[in-house]
């Protein structure tokens, strides 16, 4: 199957209707039908039987949001990424979802839906065919280990790997929030590492190798460029292709870009520009030996 032709976003008006249609596009039923304990928040009226929302996303991301008065649900990162880079052809992931305020009550409703807890302290649950990852934005792995101080939802746009997944976007009142300049860097296609550090140093190489191939990145940062380099010397050709076949399925990473990063110089005494002419030379006269 071709990879999907990016075709960027041309207004936030533009993003939210692409999440709109996504969401409120009916979805293969989960199997199991589940029900919420009765005896959970207190908002719930125990003489209403309330049934598990499955008809779409958009049907449960209301539900959740009514069962949260004194919190907020925000959608997360590569969701909203994919749909602005690439539409709603683009998606076929993981849904996240951050919680802000009344975690408590969130966790009550979601375990009664049979959610389990993932690794990292959130919880998994699939939503009308969708799997759904929940975080409380308070304890996402970067605020936890002390990298990004939390100072209210906005503090989750420094804690992404990359600049494409630093929005949200908030279910109640559709409003989003990210960094600085997302909209240029979207249709420019300039790729940024934000946080070089996570609890998956490989996985996370592998994704930004992938996002610089099948997302087809125009221009890169200095400090996006240094990031591929180390990887490229961190892990082998072999480590990262492996690692990308067991996450996805399938290999976009090009050798030839591995080795264009592997032979790219991050001295911070020589400009960027040289950096890349150096590098670029070198795969041209390896292109033209073989």
């Amino acid at each position: 199957m071709p990879p999907i032709k990016p075709h960027p976003i041309s207004s936030f008006e533009n993003l939210k209707e692409r999440v709109d249609r996504l969401f409120r596009t009916p979805t293969k039923r989960l199997n199991v039908r589940m029900q919420m304990s009765l005896d959970l928040p207190l908002m719930f009226s125990p003489e209403s039987a309330i049934e598990y929302p499955t008809k779409n996303i958009a049907e449960f991301l209301d539900f959740l949001t009514d069962a949260m008065p004194d919190g907020d649900v925000y959608l997360f990162g590569g969701l909203l990424r994919d749909l602005a880079l690439l539409g709603r052809s683009g998606f076929n992931s993981d849904i996240d979802l951050v919680v802000e305020g009344s975690w408590y009550n969130c966790v009550a409703y979601l375990e009664s839906l049979g959610a389990r807890r993932n690794k990292f302290g959130g919880y998994r649950l699939e939503v009308a065919g969708w799997p759904v990852d929940i975080w409380n934005a308070e304890e996402t792995w970067a605020i936890k280990q002390g990298l990004v101080r939390y100072k209210g939802i906005a503090s989750l746009t420094d804690t992404t790997v990359l600049n494409w997944d630093a929005i949200l976007m908030n279910w109640r009142t559709k409003i989003f929030i990210c960094r600085k300049n997302y909209l240029e860097e979207i249709n420019t296609r300039l790729l940024e590492v934000v946080l070089e550090k996570n609890p998956n140093p490989l996985g996370m190489a592998v994704r930004v190798f992938r996002h610089f191939c099948l997302k087809d990145a125009r221009k890169i940062t200095p400090t996006a460029a240094k990031y591929l380099a180390n990887c490229a010397r961190t892990f082998n050709f072999s480590d990262l292709k492996n690692s990308e076949i067991c996450s996805y399925n399938n290999s976009v990473i090009e050798p030839v870009v591995y080795r264009f990063f592997e032979y790219f110089n991050s001295d911070d005494h020589i400009d960027i520009h040289s950096q890349f002419s150096m590098a670029s030379n070198l795969i041209k006269k390896e292109l033209d030996l073989a």
